[in-house]
């Protein structure tokens, strides 16, 4: 494999990792932008999203010392 195609690869996989991290809170933005939701329950939804990022966050990191 030369190096052109490890340089894609590097690429597409670290898009990938970021898409797969962010699509909680993407997700959580979505719902809130959908939803007639009250103040507590949209900072409950954002936090979820925050929270799910975080946790895929550390399993990638976790996963890379296997």
């Amino acid at each position: 494999m030369n190096n052109l195609q490890k340089v894609l690869l590097s690429i597409i996989g670290g898009i990938d990792t970021t898409f797969k991290i962010l699509t909680p809170l993407l997700l959580s933005v979505i719902f809130v932008s959908m939803g007639d939701l009250t103040e507590i329950g949209t900072y409950t939804i954002y936090v979820l999203g925050g929270l799910a990022c975080l946790f895929r966050a550390i399993k990638i990191g976790w996963m890379k010392n296997d």
